[in-house]
C-alpha cells in the first residue's frame, strides 16, 4: 500500500490510498489548503505506518 499526496486543479491538497496492485482503496473526502493538514488526514487513515507517501504533480 502507498499514499499519493498531490495538489488538485484548484490548488488544494488531496491524497489517495492505493493497494499493492495500484487499485484505489480510499481518497480524501475533502481538500486541504495546507499540505500539513492533508498529511494529518493521511495519518488518521493509516492502517499501516509503513505505507509510503509519494508527492506527485497535479493530474
Amino acid at each position: 500500500m502507498y499514499y499519493r499526496l498531490y495538489k488538485d486543479r484548484a490548488g488544494y491538497w488531496r491524497w489517495t490510498l492505493y493497494a499493492s496492485n495500484h487499485e484505489i482503496i480510499a481518497v480524501s473526502s475533502e481538500s486541504y489548503v495546507r499540505k500539513v493538514d492533508a498529511q494529518h488526514g493521511i495519518n488518521l487513515t493509516k492502517s499501516s505506518f509503513s505505507a509510503p507517501v509519494y508527492e506527485t504533480e497535479a493530474a
